[in-house]
């Protein structure tokens, strides 16, 4: 029999679906992300699906930005930059999240 597996497909086509509405997300949450000196958006990163790990993570790098959390969780209201602020992460996530579907819909009708 040649050709990948049904099941093999499938998680190809899931998989290319989930990283690219990671991208989608990553791209949100970056325009979401308040901007001072750019660090707290360059801390934004995209953890990839692989066929063996169906996951993915949008997520801050304390690393380089190291206050990355206050951020995300204290509440201000001078933020310079519109439709940023405070729940960077989880706004845009909340807002999205009905997309998902959508992306790996596409994928395995691409299939």
């Amino acid at each position: 029999m040649s050709g990948l597996s049904i099941s093999k497909k499938l998680r190809q086509a899931i998989t290319r679906g989930l990283n690219k509405y990671g991208e989608d997300l990553q791209g949100e949450v970056i325009n979401a992300t308040p901007m001072d000196t750019g660090e707290l958006r360059r801390s934004i990163y995209l953890k990839k699906a692989t066929e063996d790990n169906l996951t993915i993570e949008v997520g801050s790098r304390g690393t380089i930005a190291p206050y990355n959390v206050w951020v995300h969780e204290i509440p201000k209201t001078n933020y310079t930059t519109e439709g940023t602020g405070h729940k960077f992460l989880e706004r845009p996530f909340e807002e999205s999240k009905h997309k998902l579907k959508e992306f790996i819909k596409k994928e395995i009708s691409n299939d």
